[in-house]
């Protein structure tokens, strides 16, 4: 009977210990402002990048700079050395309040309140708050991306 119990008392704290020890995964789709979308981080080198998303669809040098644009599935990545901003254009991506592309504009407004800026270009307006932006489909009303960056440079033109 001890042998029994000796044994399911070790089982529940391999239980345990497996359950403590699992890093906590960034691979959720989750927006964070100016942190991060899903595992693709903010600051993170392009190593980093290409260990966390493999190659990109498409590259595009950014004229006048040393940064180019990472297109993934879902994703596009500006880097210098470093990510400096990030789009997501997929719906799974979604703050901790439910915005994200396809999202009714309204929630988006209601959610961060007033906009720092707001630029109006053809169909699309954007609404930048910072370190998050959101463009937003002036027929549909709904987002078409969001965007995150540390210093808000979402309304310099």
């Amino acid at each position: 009977m001890h042998v029994v119990r000796n044994i399911c008392v070790a089982a529940m704290f391999v239980g345990l210990g497996a359950c403590a020890s699992t890093p906590r995964s960034l691979n959720d789709d989750l927006i964070v402002p100016g942190e991060r979308v899903g595992d693709v981080k903010l600051g993170m080198t392009l190593f980093e990048l290409f260990a966390a998303k493999g190659n990109p669809r498409k590259t595009t040098p950014i004229p006048n700079t040393r940064a180019t644009t990472y297109f993934y599935d879902g994703l596009t990545v500006a880097a210098d050395d470093n990510v400096y901003w990030i789009i997501a254009d997929d719906p799974s991506y979604r703050t901790d309040v439910g915005v994200g592309p396809g999202a009714e504009q309204i929630l988006a407004r209601g959610a961060y309140g007033k906009p720092k800026c707001v630029v109006t270009q053809g169909d699309v307006t954007l609404y930048g708050y910072g370190d998050i932006y959101f463009d937003v489909d002036n027929v549909s009303g709904k987002v078409k991306d969001v965007g995150i960056q540390r210093d808000s440079q979402a309304c310099d033109g």
